[in-house]
């Protein structure tokens, strides 16, 4: 799958404002992360719904099956919610969230001039942070964080499953 999806207002307004609630709060359980391969130093902020076969969150039932309902989900690979810092990074490694086939989904938390760059056929396409925003592709797709310079934080969802 080299084709890349995206998918505009793709949650409802109301859970949309929920789920950020969650996410934005002060108190949500972050965990800081080194970079995205063994080369990157570039650190970044996650919440682990779904790791290593298993639900790890509380707040995976409510906010998060819903989504993978909506992606069509027959078997989760991970699901996470990043946050990275402008100040901290400008882009990470190159990097591939999985090396077998599956598929990857982003859904952008908040609008920013940041986003994420793919490498398709020696191409770099960049799709731009905007909230509400589903990004899909193979998780064998080459891509990288861009973080943002109009706005301090950049928020996702990062999904990686099986249709």
């Amino acid at each position: 799958m080299n084709k890349i999806e995206e998918h505009k207002n793709f949650l409802p307004n109301d859970f949309l404002q929920t789920l950020k609630t969650l996410i934005f709060n002060d108190h949500f359980p972050w965990a800081v992360r080194g970079g995205m391969t063994d080369t990157d130093k570039n650190s970044f902020l996650t919440h682990f719904f779904y790791t290593d076969h298993r639900i790890v969150s509380q707040e995976y039932d409510t906010y998060i099956v819903p989504i993978l309902r909506n992606l069509k989900c027959k078997a989760v690979v991970q699901v996470r919610a990043n946050l990275f810092f402008s100040h901290l990074f400008k882009k990470s490694d190159w990097h591939v969230d999985n090396f077998f086939n599956c598929t990857t989904s982003i859904l952008y938390l908040n609008t920013c001039n940041g986003g994420t760059e793919l490498k398709i056929n020696d191409e770099i396409k960049f799709i731009k942070a905007e909230e509400n925003k589903l990004l899909v592709f193979s998780s064998d797709t080459l891509h990288r964080v861009c973080t943002s310079t109009d706005a301090e934080r950049r928020y996702i969802l990062n999904f990686n499953y099986f249709k």
